[in-house]
This record gives structure tokens, C-alpha cells and sequence, in this order.
């Protein structure tokens, strides 16, 4: 199968430099097409219209940088009810026959991350006070096993799979131009 342009799902924990990282994404990469995802009362709808809408635009050559998708779900939704709402293997399956990376932003130093989360809602506004939780479950994923029944945990540990990349702030960030080249090439 042809493919034109890219499809890019940027994952991880509030504070862990997705922004700042897509900012610089969308900065060298002028021809692209940003999707920030939230919460909708139907995830699986949501996600399965995204990802569509990110593949007819990667059909027509563009760079397709999506904030969120799937993987939130598979942490936040235990802060907002009892887990995921619906099993997005089929969806996961169909990004990858289109060639999805997934950015996976999550520092080793996981206490850090908790630190800047806790620092971070001091300053501005966070949708959700306590995500401790969320963010051992995003540390979890990468590095060892998902501890919940759920199916990102059916491909963690997601540091042996070749469609996700770690991005970490504290190693990476400095040199991002560098990690952004590298994926995008």
C-alpha cells in the first residue's frame, strides 16, 4: 500500500511536553493538519471519525499530528468512571496498516513528572487535579507492564514495539529538532 503523508499520535501524561513538542512540529512542518482530542460522551465514535479524518488527510499528503487519541482513554478513563469505554484494538489495527507512530511522552523520572503536575496546576488550570495514577500507568506501558486488564496492556511493554517512540522532556528536549527529524523522516 501507498502512503502519502504521515499520521502522528502524540501520547502522554498533562505536563510531559506534548504541546511543546507539536509546537515544534507544526513550527518546521508548515503543511500539516493538529487535532487536539478532549473528552466526548462517545469515545469510540470520537476516535473512530478522528482517525478517519486523519487518514483521508494523510491520503492527500499531509502531515497528520494528532493530540490524544485512543491511548488517553485507556488511562483517563478510570478518573472519569470505572476504564475505558470500548476496546480499540480494531481501531489501533487500522492506524497501523496506515503506518501511525505514536510519540509516547514519558519521562523516566516518573517522580518528576508527578512534581511538575503538581506544580503545574498551581499555575494554570488542569482538567484533573490528581493523575498519579495516570501517569504510572503511562510509565507502566513503556517500560514494564500496564497493571490494569485493559488493551494498551495487551502491547505493553510498548518500548519493544516498532509503530511507538519515547520522547522524554528531560533527555530529549533539548535537542528536539534532532528527535523530530528522526521521526518524521
Amino acid at each position: 500500500m501507498f502512503i502519502r503523508g504521515k499520521i502522528l499520535i502524540v501520547e502522554g501524561p498533562d505536563g510531559v511536553g506534548k504541546t511543546t513538542l507539536l509546537n515544534r512540529i507544526r513550527e518546521k512542518y508548515k503543511d500539516n493538519f493538529y487535532m487536539h482530542l478532549r473528552v466526548h460522551k462517545n469515545m469510540k465514535l470520537w476516535h473512530t471519525a478522528t482517525a478517519r479524518m486523519a487518514i483521508k488527510k494523510q491520503m492527500r499528503g499531509k502531515l497528520v499530528l494528532l493530540d490524544r487519541h485512543w491511548p488517553s482513554e485507556q488511562f483517563y478513563s478510570y478518573i472519569r468512571g470505572k476504564g475505558p469505554s470500548y476496546n480499540p484494538r480494531e481501531l489501533y489495527n487500522r492506524l497501523k496498516d496506515r503506518g501511525t507512530k505514536y510519540i509516547w511522552c514519558m519521562p523516566e523520572d516518573k517522580t518528576q513528572v508527578k512534581e511538575n503536575h503538581r506544580i503545574n496546576r498551581t499555575k494554570r488550570i488542569e482538567e484533573y487535579w490528581d493523575i498519579d495514577n495516570v501517569i504510572d500507568g503511562y510509565y507502566h506501558a513503556w517500560f514494564s507492564k500496564v497493571k490494569v486488564n485493559n488493551f494498551i496492556g495487551t502491547l505493553s511493554p510498548l518500548k519493544n514495539r516498532s509503530d511507538f517512540i519515547r520522547y522524554d522532556m528531560f533527555k530529549d528536549g533539548h535537542k528536539m529538532d534532532a528527535f523530530i527529524d528522526k521521526i518524521i523522516s
